[in-house]
């Protein structure tokens, strides 16, 4: 092997390209991108219809049937889920992983476009979106609020607010929410109309024709030309009250003289509150690419600023902030690989002596810095991912080092001169080195494709420990033999320290009987592995299954669902009730609260509801994550909660991965309504009486109530009254129709005709009034009756067939899969109508997608792992001596996980998957270094037992380093990494331990001749 060589001999560059390289890192790791998780990009898109007073059936049938067909006629769509109600369709589109998401997005608007001029002219808006993260999830939510203030008032110190963050260069956008807009009110008097003989359309066509503002064009008039200009729109209210209406002979009636003109506010369909306070909210998102974190300081001095400027009555506070959290997590995870590296450093000093212990630890810091500098460049940030991935490839960047350091001192014990010592010892173990990197590098690649939502939420961990490995295998063949022949002593061959003693003695006195013996008694030892494989693997049931776990954040989202039909009102009781809960509790720090409306996304698998008057979100921020405090508030809070009767009140904790529905969700498939309402009914009434299942939810089990006009159309046409018209005038009587739109000062309004009631709303409806063909004015209850009448709240879809979901989730999150399946076998036993299928949503099916794309993963592992060894062994027997690490490993990382009390989740599979290329890197130096004692001459026997005893040292300190590696990241307790670090912990103690004595078995029945070797 040439590097070593070339590296002692060019040292001079070698310095100056490490120090370079680890200049680049350490300026990425100053300026890259920080957050708490990935931002991962999902290829979903939403298309939301606005189709005001379209009940359900009606918005299912002339709307989203003509799209979804358009849709699924694409190329690699993989589900369309429908959510349709009243007035409202929310198509959501999920594409397959892998594709172009922004050429996608075009197909989809394309195809939507191609089939709008089909769809009903009533349509208010269709809206067409993609998932961005960078815009969807918010890095901080301020609240605004002053008790005596206006919401023009509160509106306006927002809108400066906005423009003061939106002019700091890393801001994407700053969004206000939760206030209804100023408009102009014009509340008709349908008595006085009548009284006049004023139809709602010409009082209509009036106000529109009288704001015309056409320019009539320009005037020459000799040399000079000029431009003309007609009297223009409404400039005040006063010029709308004046506005002419109709004239006759006996008077001039006004708009004044049939309804009052004044300023007013739109229905407010979106309240907030903090801490209980009226307040409208401010939203940030950053720009991709930026540090989170040095913005987060840059808004929060923006705002304090902003708050000495402004009367003291105003008060801006913090509802969210991620930059804390970031920094703290951040923080958390370099602490992590600081006392990871000491940890590795204290036990390579004690192993291998104070100027071994410098030239690895040295090599150390440059590895990461060089690895982060490659992350960088492929275009991600420090996240919690991709930094748990430096601290597990801690352990592993060492091993290379530790094998080169070590055998580098076995030949300066053995006489050699330094140089020579550095450029034969290093030589000897480098393909091994090589060999070995590459089996873990392949353990991690497949990851890197993983297409899936959990893949990208992934991917930087497997690609973080890739650039690492691949940096430290060229550091520890180039770098770590340069300092080797510079800072190592040539020492007598006789010359022992005390550690070196004591392995000595170790391996004289404990392993060297122990190994003899198993070989006598092969058979023994290998049942006895075997055994133990099996009696680990009764305890799976027991480890249990998860899919991703919590997220360990001290926040939750509260949903509030009304009855369907609720008004906002009844929706802001339960709030009330929710937030005089809230303040039981001291260790809530506090809350704001969404009526109406979900709160703005704060969290990249969380997006909340689009202005629903029965549904509510409020946001609860915990003092600090203290996992005792917080799940015993928890239970005490959900307890108090389902106290209140007249809403559904539930909430779950934050988790990691990628979206799902709920974490329970059973999903029906059918054309018939009412066999869907009574097959989700029976599912309902089964997962109610399944333990330690809550917050059930079916969308069929309460239809809503309509009042439904039901228009006489013959009387309508005797009257020459038009069913538009008959629209119109109700839709005036109910939420006001859209007149126009007004500047005043530089501020838009629109005009807005409404009837103006008193008190008893719906006995007024039946007293609107139109206008007949012989200038009379009709009731509405001459023309049409109102009926009340039950309606499908409603109506959803899945891949274009109509489906319904009941959903609900666990008391223990880890106990998700588990419900979930003894739900699977419940379902069985019930007989449901022809044409009713139901499949299995939410975190299960999430799982067995993901699941099943780590084991295909696993089996590509395997085999590329598999391939390598035969490339270096040339033979198909020895690689098969090498894997027989992988069985041995599954013993302890079982026994670790069931001790632990840990479940195998999907980061634990992560963890096996890695564990794979990790445990055989030992039986790869222990069949290498035996193959070469056997060419060299040694008979077989002979060259087992040396091999085993010269390499106990490094393959007993590369497993001690690993681990003492992962220590740090493993003793942390959270639900994402104590897993993966148990399941590689446990995995590295049972396969070394059986290692040791099975390997060296095996290589004795499976090697026959020694040809056999020298032709490997």
């Amino acid at each position: 092997m040439r590097l070593p060589a070339f590296a002692l001999k060019n040292y001079q560059f070698i310095l100056i390209l490490i120090f370079m390289l680890s200049y680049v890192g350490y300026y990425s790791l100053k300026t890259m991108p920080r957050s708490e998780d990935p931002n991962p990009n999902f290829p979903n898109y939403t298309v939301v219809v606005v189709y005001p007073g379209a009940g359900p059936e009606d918005v299912e049938e002339l709307v989203v049937d003509p799209i979804e067909e358009k849709i699924d006629q694409l190329d690699d769509i993989l589900k369309i889920n429908t959510v349709i109600e009243e007035g409202i369709a929310v198509i959501q589109i999920e594409a397959e992983f892998g594709i172009d998401i922004d050429d996608k997005y075009d197909e989809i608007i394309r195809e939507v476009k191609a089939v709008e001029p089909d769809l009903p002219d009533e349509i208010f808006s269709l809206e067409i979106r993609k998932f961005e993260p960078n815009i969807t999830v918010k890095i901080q939510q301020l609240a605004i609020s002053a008790p005596n203030r206006s919401f023009k008032e509160l509106e306006d110190i927002g809108e400066r607010l906005e423009k003061r963050l939106e002019k700091l260069p890393e801001v994407n956008d700053v969004e206000l929410h939760a206030f209804p807009e100023e408009e102009i009110k014009i509340k008709v008097d349908f008595n006085r109309m009548a009284e006049h003989n004023v139809g709602m359309n010409q009082l209509i066509q009036t106000l529109r024709f009288q704001n015309l503002n056409i320019p009539a064009g320009d005037l020459g008039a000799g040399m000079q030309s000029f431009s003309v200009k007609s009297s223009g729109s409404y400039q005040n209210l006063e010029q709308i009250r004046q506005a002419v209406v109709n004239t006759s002979s006996n008077e001039i009636v006004r708009v004044k003289d049939l309804a009052n003109v004044s300023f007013g506010y739109k229905e407010e369909q979106w309240k907030g509150r903090y801490k209980g306070e009226r307040a409208i909210f401010a939203s940030i998102t950053q720009k991709n690419g930026k540090n989170l974190v040095s913005l987060g300081k840059k808004i929060n001095e923006q705002v304090a600023q902003f708050q000495e400027e402004i009367p003291s009555d105003y008060k801006i506070s913090t509802v969210f902030e991620q930059a804390p959290a970031v920094s703290n997590r951040i923080s958390s995870f370099f602490s992590s690989l600081l006392q990871g590296i000491l940890l590795v450093g204290i036990i390579i000093l004690v192993f291998l002596g104070i100027r071994s212990s410098i030239i690895i630890v040295t090599v150390i810091p440059m590895t990461v810095l060089i690895g982060i500098g490659i992350l960088d460049f492929a275009g991600y940030g420090l996240q919690q991912i991709s930094i748990a991935a430096l601290v597990i490839a801690l352990g592993l960047l060492v091993d290379n080092g530790i094998v080169v350091v070590e055998n580098i001192r076995r030949y300066v014990k053995m006489g050699h001169p330094l140089k020579k010592a550095a450029i034969e010892g290093t030589g000897e173990v480098g393909l091994a080195i090589i060999s070995s990197t590459a089996t873990t590098l392949f353990a991690f690649l497949p990851l890197v494709f993983l297409n899936s939502g959990s893949g990208e939420f992934l991917r930087s961990l497997p690609l973080t420990i890739i650039f690492v490995l691949v940096v430290s295998l060229l550091l520890a063949l180039s770098f770590t033999p340069l300092l080797s022949g510079k800072l190592l002593r040539q020492s007598s061959p006789d010359k022992t320290g005390p550690v070196d003693r004591f392995m000595t003695r170790i391996i004289d006195k404990l392993y060297e009987p122990s190994l003899k013996f198993s070989l006598k008694r092969g058979w023994l030892v290998v049942s006895l592995g075997f055994l133990s494989l099996i009696a680990s693997s009764m305890l799976f049931p027991s480890i249990g299954v998860t899919f991703f776990p919590t997220a360990d954040k001290p926040l939750i989202l509260i949903e509030i669902d009304a009855p369907t039909g609720s008004s906002l009102q009844r929706t802001e009781k339960a709030v009330n009730y929710t937030e005089s809960v809230l303040d039981k509790y001291d260790f809530i720090a506090d809350y704001a609260s969404n009526i109406g409306h979900g709160n703005p996304t704060i969290y990249y698998n969380r997006v909340g509801e689009n202005f629903k008057k029965n549904h509510a979100q409020v946001i609860v921020n915990f003092k600090e994550w203290n996992p005792a405090n917080f799940y015993q508030t928890l239970d005490k809070l959900r307890y108090d909660l389902t106290l209140y009767a007249d809403a559904r009140i539930t909430f779950q904790e934050l988790q990691n991965g990628p979206p799902v529905e709920a974490p329970i969700e059973i999903r029906l498939i059918g054309d018939n309504l009412e066999d869907m309402t009574e097959a989700s009914k029976q599912v309902e009434a089964l997962m109610d009486k399944t333990e330690g299942i809550i917050n059930i939810y079916n969308p069929l089990s309460v239809n809503k109530t309509d009042l439904k006009v039901k228009v006489n159309r013959d009387k309508a046409s005797m009257y020459g009254i038009t069913l538009a018209e008959v629209d119109q005038v109700i839709r005036a009587g109910v939420d006001g129709v859209l007149v126009d739109e007004l500047t005043f000062d530089q501020d838009d309004y629109d005009l807005v005709v409404e009837a103006a009631y008193s008190k008893d709303r719906l006995r007024e409806l039946s007293t609107l009034r139109f206008t007949s063909a012989t200038n009379n004015q009709v009731p509405l209850s001459q023309i049409a009756d109102l009926q009340f009448q039950s309606a499908i709240s409603e109506i959803r879809h899945f891949d274009t067939d109509r489906s319904t979901s009941v959903t609900a989730s666990a008391i223990d999150p880890n106990l998700v899969i588990a419900k979930t399946e003894e739900m699977i076998e419940a379902l069985a036993t019930i007989d449901f109508k022809d044409g009713i299928e139901y499949e299995i949503g939410g975190e299960y099916e999430g799982q067995q997608e993901s699941f099943g794309d780590l084991g295909l993963l696993l089996v590509l592992a395997l085999l590329g792992i598999f391939a390598i060894l035969v490339l270096q062994f040339r033979s198909f027997v020895q690689p098969l001596i090498v894997f027989a690490a992988i069985p041995l490993a599954i013993t302890g990382s079982f026994i670790a996980l069931f001790l632990t009390g840990w479940s195998f989740s999907f980061f634990a599979f992560v963890g096996f998957i890695s564990l794979v290329g990790i445990v055989v890197n030992n039986s790869i130096i222990l069949v290498d270094y035996t193959n070469q004692l056997i060419l060299s001459g040694k008979e077989k026997n002979e060259a087992i037992l040396e091999a085993a005893k010269t390499r106990f040292t490094p393959i007993v300190l590369t497993t001690i380093t690993t681990i003492l590696g992962l220590v740090p990241l493993t003793f942390q307790a959270t639900n994402l990494w104590s897993p993966l670090g148990w399941t590689i912990i446990g995995g590295m103690v049972s396969s070394t331990l059986l290692t040791l004595l099975i390997v060296p078995v095996l290589y004795k029945w499976l090697t026959r001749k020694n040809k056999e070797v020298a032709t490997a």
